[in-house]
Parts: C-alpha cells; sequence; structure tokens
C-alpha cells in the first residue's frame, strides 16, 4: 500500500471510530429520519410508488443535516482537539486527509440513516418497492461520494471562520425548504425552483425513485455525478487556499 493511500485509509478508519462515539450520530442519522418519516407519512399516501419516494426523501434530507453536523464538522472538530495544525501539516496532501476523514463520517452516516429509516418504515408499514437493486446500489455509491465531497466543502467554512456553529445552522436549514427533497419543487416558488436543480442530493433522490419504481433514466445518475466531481473540485480549491490563509495568518489552532 502506497504511503497516500495508507494516510487516506487511516484517516477513514479514525473518522469512523470517532464517529461512533459521538452522541450526534444517533441524533442526527438515528433519530432524525426516524422523526421525519413518522412526521411526513401522516401526509403521504399508502401506495408503494409514493411510500417509496418519501421514504427516499426523507432519507436525504436526513443525510443533508447529519453532513453538516458530522462530515461537514471534521476540521471543526480538529480544531476544538487542538490538531488542526497537525491534519494540514503533514507529509502528505492535507486535503487526502480530509477527503478520508469526509468520506468515514458520510459511511458511517450513510449506514445508520439507511438502517434508522429502514426500521421506522418497516414499523410503520409502509409498502416499498425496490425493482433495480443494482441500480439503487450505484446511486448509494454516488450518494456516499456526494456526501463525500458536501462534506469536505463544508468542511472548508471552520477553516475561516470561528463561527462555525452559526453556519451549521444557516446552511442547513435552507436545502430543507428548498432543495426538492421532502419539498417538491413544484411547490416552490417559480423564481425557486432553479434551486434544487444545484444540489446533487435532488438527483440522487430520483435515481434512487427510479431504481425502486422500475422507471430508470441515467440523466440524473449523470448530472449527480457531474454536480459531485464540481464539489470534489470546489472543496479542493477552498480547502488549499483556506489552508494557506490560516498558515499566514496563524489561526489554524484557533478555537
Amino acid at each position: 500500500m502506497s504511503g497516500a493511500l495508507w494516510m487516506f485509509v487511516t484517516a477513514f478508519r479514525m473518522e469512523q471510530r470517532a464517529m461512533q462515539r459521538n452522541p450526534l450520530l444517533l441524533v442526527n442519522s438515528g433519530m432524525l429520519p426516524a422523526v421525519f418519516l413518522v412526521i411526513a407519512v401522516e401526509t403521504g399516501s399508502a401506495d408503494p410508488e409514493s411510500a417509496t419516494e418519501l421514504v427516499v426523501a426523507v432519507m436525504l434530507t436526513a443525510l443533508w443535516g447529519s453532513t453538516v453536523w458530522m462530515s461537514g464538522g471534521v476540521l471543526r472538530r480538529e480544531r476544538s482537539f487542538g490538531t488542526l495544525a497537525r491534519c494540514v501539516s503533514g507529509v502528505w496532501s492535507p486535503y487526502l486527509v480530509l477527503l478520508g476523514k469526509s468520506l468515514g463520517a458520510t459511511v458511517t452516516s450513510v449506514g445508520a440513516i439507511l438502517l434508522s429509516t429502514g426500521v421506522t418504515a418497516a414499523a410503520l408499514g409502509l409498502p416499498l418497492s425496490m425493482s433495480h437493486p443494482a441500480w439503487i446500489v450505484l446511486s448509494l455509491l454516488v450518494l456516499v461520494c456526494s456526501g463525500t465531497a458536501l462534506g469536505a466543502l463544508v468542511s472548508c467554512l471552520f477553516l475561516v471562520t470561528r463561527n462555525g456553529l452559526v453556519w451549521s445552522h444557516a446552511l442547513m436549514y435552507p436545502v430543507f425548504a428548498v432543495g426538492g427533497l421532502l419539498i417538491p419543487t413544484d411547490a416552490l416558488p417559480a423564481w425557486l425552483r432553479w434551486a434544487p436543480d444545484v444540489l446533487s442530493l435532488h438527483w440522487i433522490k430520483s435515481c434512487l425513485v427510479d431504481g425502486a419504481t422500475g422507471g430508470i433514466t441515467a440523466a440524473p445518475l449523470g448530472l449527480a455525478t457531474l454536480l459531485t466531481l464540481g464539489y470534489f473540485l470546489a472543496a479542493g480549491f477552498a480547502y488549499h487556499r483556506s489552508v494557506e490563509t490560516s498558515r499566514k495568518e496563524g489561526t489554524l489552532d484557533l478555537a
């Protein structure tokens, strides 16, 4: 195993272990999707297609909240523990370390959310469908990559501001409202209906629903993949600029 790959895997495993001890995992990835689903199912219909779309929307909404607080908070936690400077000054690329940690947080969150939504849906007796499991698995892989990229991008904010908690709140709720997840795009004002198109989770929702109900089309998956690549590039640029600025100003270990 090359040194860079070893560093990536090490960062991934360390973040997974840290996530498993983090109480926010239970709140954001365990309780949040269950609460959303219990509330939303009261307004949903009982047919398999609608129930499946509702479960997918709840899962992705919970994932965004978990992304902001968990994988998006990777660098904030490193700063709180006093280990941020070490993470960004090693031999290997600091961005590689961030991606490993973000992937560890995202994989753990996705696993917990899938378990929570699955158990809650079964308890509520929702008639879910799964027409194309392979397509669903492929969509979930894109989802993990997209969550990792979004988490890394959000993390960059916490290198340039001390108000990480304020930014976390500010980022979470607009996506809940206009991300095209639980609230359909058609329900948004006409001047806001473009907003879901720039969010990969909106297109991944279409991919998962298509895979579950049988109406597979490649366009949503392609758009989600392109947006994810854009997030990775934006995160890389923002991270390197943030690290450079923080090094110059000597603010890496500010609480």
